[in-house]
């Protein structure tokens, strides 16, 4: 850069310094309407207050217990599920004061939250709901209501898969009492020869058909016993972590959550400043144009 080129260049920012040196009493002005147009509107807002559900939607396993991509864990999916006019209508109608489905879909807030593993950052399975309304009361009402009719529709087909595992341990149970109850027939027929009377010939051969029989029986118990732990493990595993259930409640906010009156007031007097410097630089270039 030349000296000339640095000598303009100060002029300009010295030309710059001295117009809002010469306006600073207008930039005041302004930036003193804007805290006091803030403080106004924060006056004339109603108050309006936060609840707050969380939900956890659930994770898919399958079918040997490994977490996999699924509709209904799926946060994105839920954020949806949450914003369709049928679950909105339903909760509204279960809120009541007044609450309609266009207002709930105004005054609800979803957050998903994220965990940062290796850099990267994943959603977990937890959505929550926050209502904003001007009646406390109400707003708990919705955010619990707005969890409630998510829940129902996660919950459904988890529901069926639990009933389809509790009937599978229910027949695996009956199989190995079956089983036992053969191979301890079996037994005690093999004692009762044992004890009885004849030849070692003629026991060995009325034992044979028992022998299998409890042998059959045993490799049987055996095999339900692995299956049902087996069963038993993914309807606990579905019960647990597949399963979407209420992580608390909302309750009705004792204080209001807005409006901001220092963020208001803040942001009309930088408002006013901006203006101020805009409206500085346009009177220099007027006095400058005479």
């Amino acid at each position: 850069m030349t000296a000339d080129e640095t000598a303009r260049k100060d002029d300009e920012v010295g030309s710059y310094l001295g117009a809002l040196a010469r306006s600073w009493w207008l930039i005041l002005a302004l930036v003193a309407v804007g805290a006091v147009a803030g403080l106004v509107i924060t006056l004339l807002q109603p108050a309006t207050y936060d609840a707050t559900s969380s939900v956890y939607i659930g994770q898919t396993t399958d079918a040997n217990g490994n977490p996999i991509a699924g509709l209904t864990s799926n946060a994105k999916a839920a954020t949806q599920l949450l914003s369709s006019q049928g679950l909105l209508k339903s909760a509204a109608e279960t809120t009541g004061m007044g609450m309609t489905p266009a207002i709930l879909r105004r005054e609800t807030s979803i957050e998903t939250p994220t965990q940062t593993i290796k850099t990267t950052q994943s959603v977990v399975n937890f959505l929550v709901i926050t209502v904003r309304d001007e009646s406390g009361k109400r707003a708990a009402k919705a955010a619990d209501a707005l969890a409630d009719e998510l829940l129902q529709r996660l919950d459904a087909p988890v529901q069926e898969k639990i009933d389809l595992l509790q009937g599978q341990v229910a027949d695996l149970e009956d199989q190995l009492a079956s089983a036992r109850e053969r191979g301890a027939g079996a037994t005690k027929a093999l004692d009762a020869i044992a004890r009885g009377g004849g030849s070692k010939a003629e026991k060995a051969a009325a034992s044979a058909t028992y022998v299998a029989v409890a042998q059959a029986a045993a490799s049987e118990a055996e095999a339900m016993s692995t299956a049902l732990q087996k069963a038993q493990l993914l309807l606990l595993t579905t019960v647990n972590i597949e399963k979407p259930v209420l992580i608390h409640g909302a309750a009705e906010p004792d204080e209001p959550s807005g409006p901001n009156m220092a963020l208001n007031v803040a942001a009309g007097a930088l408002a006013g400043l901006v203006i101020g410097i805009i409206a500085a630089f346009v009177r220099q270039r007027r006095a400058q144009a005479r």
